[in-house]
């Protein structure tokens, strides 16, 4: 019960701090939804973000939810870095956080190729479009 509670409040700060500084980034207007899928090492991810950034004009920045390796984001038409994040419990790793409680330890494992030091880039089209990432650990 402790652990799904600490795995829900790591994807709610996570999505928090991805989404709060790029919301309100221009309105709805324009947009085009991407969607797609994302593995790793080719399962896909459980939980995660996917962020889109473009790579010209005033780089907005616009992410979503990855659930069940799916994601469905509305984003601003043009080329676009993407940026990867989730993170996962370690078997049999805790932290007492408070003198007799004690939390599992969580790490973020995807590579930063996929995120801080991103490699992934996409061109946005105006019209829909269905974009899956293939990320691996080597």
């Amino acid at each position: 019960m402790q652990i799904e509670i600490w795995r829900k409040w790591l994807l709610v700060a996570a999505t928090v701090f991805l989404v709060a500084p790029i919301a309100g980034c221009g309105s709805s207007d324009g947009l085009v939804l991407v969607s797609g899928t994302v593995t790793y090492d080719g399962a896909p991810i459980p939980e995660g973000t996917i962020q889109f950034r473009a790579l010209e004009g005033d780089q907005k920045a616009y992410a979503a939810s990855i659930v069940d390796g799916k994601y469905e984001a509305r984003v601003e038409p043009g080329p676009a870095s993407v940026e990867v994040r989730a993170s996962r419990f370690i078997e049999g790793k805790f932290v007492e956080s408070n003198p007799g409680e004690f939390d599992q330890v969580g790490e973020m494992y995807i590579p930063e190729k996929y995120n801080s030091r991103t490699e992934l880039k996409v061109t946005v089209e105006s019209d829909k479009l269905d974009e899956n990432f293939d990320l691996v650990s080597k």
